[in-house]
């Protein structure tokens, strides 16, 4: 089925301003401390954040021009990965200390091998026009069936994006295992598709706009619907290891993160502001079609457990995997 973007975006705020500050403050924020009051009890308060360009990590760049971070007693500098797997050495050698954007399926498929992390937030969920796979316009590739044995890009391999894209084809009847993944940095996936070196993309938010203004790709399938509407997209991760020796930097960093994810979440005006001093050559005529997901404002294993069954349905968990065991609160 196609979605045109006239028929699926609209234009206007999520919410007021005004609505996004109460958010904000009933959010457990600090908000009634000092910036050098809260610093005092902080175990440590210059961290690093390693943070994709995209949409789902809008609440941290608006917290921190917001000023929360500071007010949290916190100085944060924030740098960007093009994948959030690379960053785990980053953070085992004390690089990074926290990870945004993370995709939940490569971070639990790391803590099932063994590694140890933290989640401190739950960063987005996806929208039924937040998460697609395009084509190139006049491709034939017009439906779901269509992609059978096809070479679809994808950011990460045995990601997110893989799982989405394969349930959404298997509840529709497709077999998924015909389908070929090309692992293809999301800032090259329209170039990618224009020249033919994929058949289609899996693409997120700045980068469906993109691909679809630059290029004139046109969305073939959302994986955003059915069995995987709503879906836990992407947090905000830290080590294990990290979290207990700075257990109050990372209580501070969550209180933050609570207030700019209340803002992302409640005024989308302030998303379409952000959103072009990080990501790369988006304008704000491109900022202001861009589709939102979701940006929770709690972390509760109820609502990251779907990631959980979907991955172990599919093969890439264990049944005995636990979920408990890595929410920081």
């Amino acid at each position: 089925m196609r979605f045109t973007r006239a028929g699926r975006v609209s234009l206007a705020a999520a919410g007021s301003l005004a609505v996004a500050l109460t958010a904000a403050a009933c959010s457990g924020s600090s908000a009634g401390t000092s910036s050098a009051t809260t610093a005092a009890h902080l175990e440590k308060t210059n961290i690093v954040v390693g943070a994709l360009p995209v949409v789902d990590t809008a609440g941290l760049y608006l917290a921190e021009k917001e000023g929360y971070f500071q007010h949290a007693g916190l100085n944060v500098t924030i740098v960007p990965i093009s994948a959030s797997p690379q960053a785990i050495p980053m953070m085992e050698q004390g690089k990074v200390d926290i990870v945004a954007g993370a995709n939940y399926v490569s971070f639990f498929q790391a803590e099932a091998t063994g590694k140890q992390f933290k989640i401190l937030v739950d960063g987005s969920a996806c929208s039924p026009d937040s998460f697609q796979v395009l084509a190139a316009a006049g491709s034939h590739i017009t439906t779901p069936a269509s992609l059978a044995g096809k070479r679809i890009a994808v950011n990460v391999l045995n990601s997110i994006q893989t799982l989405l894209t394969n349930t959404t084809l298997q509840a529709v009847g497709v077999n998924s295992a015909t389908v070929h993944y090309v692992p293809v940095p999301f800032p090259e996936m329209a170039q990618a598709l224009a020249t033919g070196k994929v058949d289609a993309i899996s693409a997120v938010e700045p980068f469906i706009t993109s691909a679809e203004l630059s290029i004139g790709a046109e969305p073939v399938m959302s994986t955003c619907t059915g069995p995987t509407a709503n879906f836990p997209v992407s947090g905000y991760f830290s080590t294990q290891k990290w979290a207990q020796t700075y257990p109050n930097t990372a209580r501070a960093f969550q209180a933050a993160m609570a207030r700019g994810q209340a803002l992302a979440d409640a005024s989308r005006s302030s998303v379409e502001q952000i959103l072009p001093s990080y990501i790369n050559n988006l304008t704000p005529v491109q900022a202001a079609v861009v589709n939102l997901g979701q940006f929770p404002t709690s972390l509760n294993a109820a609502h990251l457990a779907p990631v959980v069954s979907l991955m172990i349905n599919g093969g890439l968990l264990s049944p005995q995997f636990s979920l408990d065991t890595m929410l920081f609160h």
